[in-house]
């Protein structure tokens, strides 16, 4: 009788070994719960890494052509200028994803100049010195090249030369539009071209005792390279 006993016992041992194994290699072959994909990660959105945030100094050359006015005592007298251009400039950019805001100012002469006869002899006109002050908002055509607008304040300071008489020098204000794009070569280098329109508005300048206005506008197309830090 102990002997049966026994032999009970052991069998119940055994067959609870064997439900617990049983259990756990079906929680390993997926029958427990349910876990999650070892590559699941929540939803990402790429942004734009700001390479064009920053200070900047650089310099551009190009040329200078328009149809400035001349209101004189004998009438209206155009005269056409044209020449070389350079500046310096310098500025900071903040880009949020493909958007480039900024602010930039330049300082710059040349060789602007023009020649034309009057009924009080010739007039001759020369740039001295130019400047500006400008905003500039662009969008990221790609992440290396910039389409921009820009546009701001502007003076330059003229000579104006009558056969004849003294020669005069002027300063004028008035603004400065443009466009361009601009080619981001590495982190801290990038080359520019673009279009500007500088409307100087009309000063008065007396020369010989006869009071004339002035109007010198121009258009200029330059490149330039601008160096980021």
């Amino acid at each position: 009788m102990p002997m049966t006993i026994t032999k009970r016992v052991v069998g119940i041992a055994l067959l609870g070994c064997g439900l617990a194994t049983g259990s756990a290699a079906a929680a390993d072959l997926g029958g427990g719960r349910v876990m999650p994909p070892r590559d699941f990660a929540p939803p990402y959105e790429p942004r734009l890494i700001e390479r064009w945030t920053g200070f900047y100094v650089g310099g551009t050359l190009g040329y200078g052509f328009g149809e400035g006015l001349a209101n004189t005592a004998a009438g209206s007298i155009p005269f056409d200028q044209d020449g070389a251009l350079g500046t310096v400039l310098a500025g900071y950019n903040w880009q949020r994803d493909a958007l480039v805001l900024g602010i930039e100012a330049d300082l710059g002469t040349g060789w602007l100049e023009s020649s034309s006869a009057t009924g009080f002899g010739q007039l001759e006109t020369e740039l001295n010195a130019m400047g500006s002050f400008r905003g500039r908002l662009g969008f990221l055509a790609t992440p290396s090249l910039l389409l921009y607008a820009t546009g701001g304040l502007a003076w330059a300071n003229m000579d104006f030369n009558l056969s004849g008489g003294e020669s005069r020098s002027e300063t004028f204000f008035g603004y400065q539009l443009g466009a361009g794009g601009e080619l981001l070569l590495d982190n801290n280098m990038s080359l520019r071209l673009e279009y500007i329109y500088t409307d100087l508005g009309a000063e008065r300048v007396v020369h010989g005792g006869m009071l004339n206005t002035y109007d010198p506008d121009f258009h200029t197309v330059r490149a330039g390279i601008a160096f980021k830090f």
